[in-house]
């Protein structure tokens, strides 16, 4: 019996700092991190149509230099990892036609963690090198969005065909 009374402080102490630990994250995702990732994708949407290369860019996770480059784009097509070849990419993409047109009503955002979410978005995405050209598809896209110092960013892009 004495042995028993002897384990339970140790057991209690592990079970406190368990319930410390957890109490000392510093935020959870919220309904107000639901809306920022949905706004940011969404602008991300806006800057693709408008072939706006800067908006897009900033939409788009950084790392400070020597870090690892989250950035990735993978289609059955394309695979792009890092910032930079998916700039470089959509740089060329941009000069036809692309657009790049989510139902906002239909976005989901699912937390993975305090700093990560799923995005999940049917997407219309028309792309060719002329009008005459160009092609409309369904897509549901999936994205990673990330928190970082300056808000909500997009880490990975994967465009699944729609039926």
């Amino acid at each position: 019996m004495k042995r028993r009374i002897s384990h339970w402080p140790a057991t209690a102490a592990i079970a406190t700092a368990g319930v410390t630990a957890h109490a000392a994250t510093p935020h959870q995702f919220d309904e107000q991190d639901r809306r920022e990732v949905k706004a940011v994708f969404l602008q991300q949407a806006a800057a693709a149509t408008a072939h706006d290369i800067e908006a897009f860019e900033r939409v788009l996770a950084s790392t400070p230099p020597g870090q690892p480059d989250p950035v990735v784009f993978v289609a059955r097509a394309y695979q792009f990892w890092g910032k930079p070849a998916l700039i470089e990419h959509f740089k060329e993409t941009f000069k036809g036609v692309w657009k790049f047109e989510p139902d906002a009503d239909r976005v989901s955002v699912i937390p993975l963690t305090p700093d990560t979410a799923e995005i999940y978005a049917p997407t219309r995405v028309t792309v060719g090198t002329s009008p005459e050209t160009a092609k409309t598809a369904p897509f549901l896209v999936y994205e990673i969005a990330v928190r970082t110092p300056e808000g909500w960013r997009i880490a990975a892009i994967v465009p699944v065909p729609a039926p």
